[in-house]
């Protein structure tokens, strides 16, 4: 049975036959404030960081008088790393176990950046839910995502009973029960469960969509001997020893399996998201996802690169809509309405009589 643990720029659309890439990070002006109090820095001296947040001064490492860095082969020095960025930046205040995935908070924030500036633009601004699919003990995309992104709440859904436990304290340690909400997910060959009872659905279901979008960040191995190789083939030594569950980091068939997976069950839930995404881990898993999307029916698809250090990924999005602005915002009263109307108009360029 599964469970709800309750913790209380843009750029055009391109069709399916074109798949142009966008990849732009651009910033709505509406967000600037937000994203200005919460967002990285260019450059991260771990010394000052050390100062606002001590637990990291055991893992410094002095490069001189001046300069310090950090361990990064160290898994212990990367997870107090990414709780000090949580906290100083962000104002995030999480447990990070250490046997669960760390997530890479630039990494993800540029996903985050991402939506911001190809996917929401979309919309009539309003109140917008995300659905957050494998969100990990850390639920780290539904935290970033409620400093980051105001307008949107999130759901995340989890198939570790553990890691579900953990992400829920994390949202009620960071007092956001009311714009997140965790939900286990029992049922492993479902990667949406939104017919699955108890499910929270948002209360909103205009235009036929009850999200305004997912996102997912994918197991992108098949085991632990492809990890090794795809490892051993990239200059250099990795510069971050990772540590996850194994159902964090392995699927049966590696990311193309899950994510054609996840393209078959968009063409089922095709009017309950208006924008699919998902992180692609492996440039050939992200061509044959385009060729599969082409016979499902979709409308849009629009395709980024994320660049973070020696890592690149891309994203991957596609809405079974058509082009034009999507408000999910439905007025009530007949003043709300016309507000609404007038609204609408005015994006469009339209004068009012």
């Amino acid at each position: 049975m599964s469970e709800l643990i309750e913790p209380g720029k843009r750029s055009r659309s391109a069709s399916p036959s074109s798949f142009k890439k966008r990849a732009r990070v651009d910033h709505p002006d509406a967000d600037s404030s937000c994203i200005q109090l919460y967002n990285l820095p260019d450059e991260i001296s771990y010394r000052a960081l050390a100062e606002k947040y001590p637990e990291l001064k055991p893992y410094l490492v002095a490069e001189s008088t001046q300069r310090s860095t950090l361990d990064f082969k160290n898994p212990d020095a990367v997870r107090v790393l990414n709780q000090a960025l949580l906290s100083t930046y962000f104002d995030l205040h999480i447990h990070l176990p250490s046997n669960s995935l760390c997530p890479t908070i630039a990494n993800r924030l540029n996903y985050l950046k991402w939506l911001s500036a190809n996917i929401l633009p979309d919309f009539i601004p309003g109140h917008l839910t995300g659905l957050d699919i494998g969100t990990g003990a850390s639920c780290i995309y539904p935290l970033l995502g409620a400093r980051y992104l105001p307008q949107c709440d999130f759901v995340g859904t989890d198939i570790n009973e553990d890691s579900v436990a953990i992400a829920s304290r994390n949202v009620y340690r960071n007092e956001l029960q009311s714009r997140i909400k965790v939900f286990k997910n029992t049922d492993r060959l479902t990667t949406l469960p939104l017919t699955t009872p108890g499910f929270p659905l948002p209360e909103t279901d205009a235009g036929g969509a009850s999200f305004a979008f997912c996102m997912c960040n994918p197991p992108f191995y098949e085991s632990i001997d492809e990890r090794q190789r795809l490892r051993q083939m990239k200059r250099g030594t990795p510069g971050l020893n990772t540590t996850a569950k194994d159902d964090e980091l392995y699927t049966d068939g590696g990311e193309e399996s899950f994510l054609s997976g996840l393209v078959d069950e968009s063409a089922i839930h095709n009017r309950r998201i208006k924008w699919f995404t998902t992180m692609v881990g492996k440039k050939s898993t992200l061509s044959i996802l385009k060729t599969k999307l082409r016979g499902v029916g979709v409308k849009q698809v629009r395709e980024g690169v994320l660049i973070q250090g020696r890592t690149t990924r891309w994203v991957l999005a596609w809405s079974f809509f058509g082009q034009g602005r999507f408000c999910l915002d439905v007025p009530q009263s007949p003043d709300e309405t016309r507000a609404w109307l007038g609204q609408v108009m005015k994006e469009m360029s339209i004068d009012t009589v």
